[in-house]
């Protein structure tokens, strides 16, 4: 593959019906942020700096924000890459209600949107939750400031111990990783519950609502039919809650580390964090003590995506070359670009998924179909050969793409051909 060629993509096609498919590689780049430089200056990609970037969400026009923990502030990063402070005192925690930068924060971690656009934060060192709304106006959505515990009942006198993951499902209700108390808190009509876990009760058990057990846990995403994931880092685990509230382990083993991809149930993590699903359902988490992002397929397949476990870095690249170190947040933009808080380095990273082709034949003519996911903006070509020794030749002209899928017909297909798609620069 050359070197200008940010991925290479293959598929088989055999008219016999064999499908051949080869492992997409990955490609990974630096949004904004200095390797192993924290700081707090705003500007655009590698101007700007960080201090321990955490949780990370996009909102629907392309923005990302962020967690920046150590900088007890929350981020917004423009399409373009220019980094201002949208809430919070850069390097100044506190727990004032204000409106965007006169607010104060105290180490936030996690962070949702609510289908009305209002930012929800984990304000993990204050041990509570905050509301940003879109005029940047903060308040104190639950919990006491500087009064850690476990306590349910009403929003403004709950407690909540180092707060991490939190998300809103599709009727607002809120989620809260309550990673200190060890269970997933609920907050509906100003009241804060127990949704699920034992509270100050570490353990590994599954089962219904309180009768299950959680150890340390981070982030919170819902599937697309309002199943709860969570990320149970200090058992190595993925769980998964139903919407009758019963958890159980969907990925990994309880005490058992390691990086192994493969089933669910023989795959391994290393204290997952943050986790998000793409639009077709595949679950994507950062695997942060592997140093590593991994994607848990709709068919339960682990696998990973970019960054190699236990090897620590910086390292832009693409077909694997790619490093992390301690990744934490993930979101997906709304062009499908999948972003990453590289946290240790002090960046905001963005990594560029492999994805399989799918083909279609069309009737006797042979003519056929190649579909496959895109980001939009990114340039591709579709190639083919039709034996192993042949040039790649064009199949078509590049386009660029602008859905979130691409397909090209190809209607001289020969009993055997192979396809490839580039991604240009």
């Amino acid at each position: 593959m050359g070197g200008k060629h940010a991925q290479t993509f293959l598929c088989a096609l055999f008219l016999c019906a064999l499908i051949l498919s080869l492992r997409a590689q990955d490609a990974v780049t630096t949004l904004a942020g200095l390797a192993l430089v924290s700081g707090a200056a705003n500007g655009t990609g590698t101007n700007a700096v960080f201090n321990d970037p955490a949780a990370m969400v996009a909102d629907a026009v392309g923005n990302l924000f962020v967690a920046d923990s150590q900088n007890h502030a929350i981020r917004k990063i423009t399409p373009g890459g220019v980094v201002t402070t949208f809430a919070g005192q850069l390097g100044v925690a506190g727990s004032a209600n204000r409106t965007g930068t006169a607010a104060q924060f105290n180490t936030p971690c996690g962070l949702a949107f609510d289908p009305s656009g209002n930012l929800f934060v984990s304000d993990t060192g204050n041990g509570t939750i905050r509301k940003i709304t879109s005029a940047g106006a903060v308040s104190t959505f639950a919990g006491v400031a500087g009064a850690g515990g476990f306590l349910d009942g009403v929003a403004g006198a709950a407690l909540f111990n180092s707060p991490l993951g939190i998300a809103v499902a599709g009727n607002g209700t809120v989620y809260v990783a309550d990673s200190g108390n060890h269970c997933i808190r609920k907050i509906s009509g100003g009241v804060v519950s127990t949704f699920a876990g034992c509270p100050q009760v570490w353990g590994s058990a599954d089962g219904q609502g309180t009768n299950a057990q959680f150890n340390g846990p981070v982030g919170l995403a819902f599937d697309p039919h309002g199943n709860l994931f969570v990320s149970d880092a200090n058992n190595d685990t993925i769980r998964k809650i139903a919407l009758d509230g019963t958890v159980t382990t969907f990925a990994g083993a309880a005490g058992v580390d390691g990086a192994a991809d493969g089933g669910a149930v023989s795959a391994r993590f290393r204290s997952p964090a943050e986790m998000t699903f793409d639009r077709k359902g595949n679950l994507f988490v950062a695997d942060s003590l592997n140093q590593t992002l991994r994607a848990i397929a709709t068919d339960g397949i682990v696998s990973t995506v970019s960054g190699a476990a236990g090897d620590y870095g910086a390292t832009d690249g693409v077909n694997g070359s790619g490093r992390f170190y301690n990744p934490y947040g993930l979101a997906i933009g709304a062009d499908g670009t999948l972003f990453l808080t590289d946290t240790y380095n002090e960046l905001i990273r963005t990594v560029l998924v492999p994805f399989r082709l799918t083909l279609q034949m069309s009737g006797a003519t042979h003519a056929v179909t190649i579909s496959w996911d895109t980001v939009i903006g990114k340039k591709y070509q579709m190639q083919f050969r039709d034996d192993l020794s042949a040039a790649w030749t064009n199949l078509g002209v590049s386009v660029t793409a602008t859905n979130l899928s691409w397909s090209v017909t190809d209607n001289a297909a020969s009993q055997q051909r192979i396809y490839r798609v580039l991604i240009l620069p």
